[in-house]
């Protein structure tokens, strides 16, 4: 029997986001969305957690310095209740250890941004079905991946049919995988710009009564749209690109002598602003 690994976990979890995606694009229950945002969650900080420790400088188990590990070794020779306290002393302090190790690369990994929104979805911010679909472009693809990688050979059919599995797994990827990550990123700019035009529109609303009431809830969203959209375009060329062609097409409707004064202005403060914030492709 094959033992259950990390990276089984993490498949699980895709294959769980996927289902639960599904319900919850043909349901309007919050269970479903919930327990989708609940995998996604899990499958991107699986995934962090192993690449940061695929990252991570190999050291020897339970190594302390040496006036420690001679005391340590004092003690343990002196009884087996000291010797047990001092292996659960060296577990912790290796625990502690490599958590320390992986804080500080994981705060420029690029999977980050994707594992802290997933979060922020799942415990903090509104309900939002299309947030969820680049995250199923991406769990879709990386099944695919790893089942034409690590589980076909593990079916009970014969090396044919596997082959031809494989082949029909491997031309779904190398035909559609571009196109699915082009789409989430326009998806997720879709998002931001959605989040915002909630935002502006609810703010007068809430303040006569009218609006959704989640006024500081809107804006913490949209300003964590904008940290996420900050952090990924100085990784993602995809999410550049888009957002230098979203420039591009207002800049041309903005050019428009039709336009009012007003808002080529308002978009003229909008661009200072993103090269304030360091979003180097905007003019």
């Amino acid at each position: 029997m094959t033992a259950i690994t990390i990276p089984h976990v993490w498949y699980a979890t895709q294959l769980a986001s996927l289902f639960f995606s599904f319900l919850t694009f043909i349901s309007s229950s919050i269970v479903p969305y919930k327990l989708a945002y609940l995998f996604v969650t899990a499958s991107l900080f699986i995934s962090l957690y192993q690449s940061l420790t695929r990252e991570q400088p190999k050291t020897t188990p339970g190594t302390v310095d040496s006036a420690s590990g001679s005391a340590n070794s004092e003690s343990t020779s002196k009884s087996p209740s000291s010797s047990g306290n001092a292996r659960v002393a060296n577990k912790k302090h290796d625990v502690v250890s490599s958590i320390r190790l992986m804080i500080k690369p994981a705060r420029s990994h690029s999977t980050t941004p994707y594992a802290l929104l997933a979060l922020a979805y799942l415990l903090i911010f509104s309900k939002s079905k299309i947030s969820l679909i680049p995250f199923d472009i991406f769990a879709f693809f990386h099944v695919i991946n790893y089942t034409s990688s690590s589980i076909i050979d593990l079916l009970p059919v014969n090396a044919s049919m596997q082959g031809q599995i494989k082949k029909g797994l491997e031309y779904t990827n190398t035909r559609y995988n571009p196109i699915g990550f082009r789409i989430a990123v326009w998806v997720q700019l879709l998002t931001f710009l959605i989040s915002v035009l909630w935002t502006v529109l609810n703010l007068p609303l809430n303040l006569i009564g009218y609006g959704d009431g989640h006024s500081l809830l809107n804006i913490a969203t949209t300003v964590c749209w904008v940290f996420f959209i900050e952090k990924v375009q100085s990784q993602n060329l995809l999410m550049k690109a888009a957002i230098n062609n979203v420039v591009a097409i207002i800049d041309g409707i903005t050019a428009d002598p039709r336009v009012p004064l007003q808002l080529r202005d308002l978009w003229t403060r909008v661009k200072h602003i993103a090269k304030f914030k360091d979003f180097n492709h905007v003019q």
